[in-house]
């Protein structure tokens, strides 16, 4: 089998960030990311990548609209796994989707945090 040294990049607007690298087949990262945004007519990609001697490889992509994502302030409450898909899905230059499945997938927890001593009604 082949070895994997994946990491995932998380874009969201003009903000990336990045997970360590880690080897293996079925990768867990463990990493908590916060992004602040007042706009949520866009969304997050997540991006997968395995780590090459001289260029690195996408594994594959989600895109996730922000106006799909749930709010809550408890930490796993909104585990979902997503499909990694082969291709982004452009629009004006920015990425609206991804499409055509690779047959991997990914568990993410992704949520809008309120601030201190707001409730969910």
């Amino acid at each position: 089998a082949a070895q994997f040294n994946s990491y995932c990049t998380l874009k969201l607007q003009n903000v990336k960030s990045t997970t360590v690298t880690v080897k293996g087949a079925n990768p867990c990262w463990e990493q908590d990311f916060l992004f602040e945004t007042n706009d949520v007519n866009t969304g997050l990609l997540i991006e997968v990548w395995s780590k090459g001697m001289i260029w690195d490889r996408a594994l594959g992509y989600n895109y996730i609209p922000l106006t799909e994502v749930q709010y809550s302030n408890e930490e796993g409450s909104c585990q979902q796994w997503l499909a990694l898909e082969a291709e982004l899905v452009m629009r004006d230059g920015e990425v609206v989707g991804t499409k055509n499945p690779t047959g991997h997938s990914l568990l993410v927890d992704c949520r809008f945090e309120l601030p201190f001593g707001l409730m969910v009604q």
